[in-house]
């Protein structure tokens, strides 16, 4: 005898197909930026540069390929919960923060426009601000010596990428000074 298909529950829907869908959506969205993207004022040409600014972005790959290891502990069942809730956000700020940038979105540091309205208005980089929150909640639920060990990395090449960038906004828009004087730089209203 066949068993009645289950109800989908609303804790389903939202810890299944909603954060792959907000994944999805910030995968895809770039892709079309790049291609209509005006030619960048300025660009940083140079090497270290660059290779963070490819380091960092594949590093987000590198936390989800990582084979399982040994966990430093067992999470709380809670923490799956928690770990899915901190990933709609962190996927709604990027995919928010990727409209708001449009044609200004860049991998390495380049300058097109001078962005500071939006979630720009709270932190300088809420793109990088909520990719760390997407990484910190892999490992909320994978806390292996590995995982770790690859967002401690990823909190620190974001944060050198974020200080390229603003150095090289601050030369095309003297305004980009005073904007990060009074905006922090990844945390609202602390750092």
């Amino acid at each position: 005898m066949r068993a009645l298909p289950r109800l989908v529950t609303a804790v389903a829907l939202v810890s299944g197909p909603l954060p792959a869908v907000l994944y999805l959506c910030f995968c895809l969205i770039p892709v079309g930026v790049y291609v209509s993207r005006p030619a960048p004022h300025r660009r940083d040409g140079r090497l270290v540069p660059r290779a963070l600014a490819m380091t960092g972005t594949l590093m987000v790959l590198l936390v989800g390929a990582l084979p399982p290891g040994t966990a430093l502990h067992r999470p709380p069942l809670w923490s799956s919960g928690l770990s899915t809730g901190l990933l709609i956000v962190a996927f709604t700020v990027i995919i928010y923060a990727l409209m708001h940038l449009r044609s200004s979105l860049s991998i390495i540091p380049e300058v097109r426009r001078l962005v500071i309205g939006g979630p720009y208005r709270l932190v300088r980089h809420p793109l990088y601000a909520a990719e760390i929150l997407a990484a910190f909640a892999f490992v909320l639920v994978n806390p292996t010596v590995s995982t770790v060990l690859v967002l401690a990395a990823f909190v620190a090449v974001q944060l050198l990428r974020a200080r390229y960038e603003e150095r090289l906004l601050a030369v095309a828009y003297p305004l980009y000074v005073e904007y990060a004087r009074r905006t922090r730089r990844v945390v609202p209203f602390i750092w």
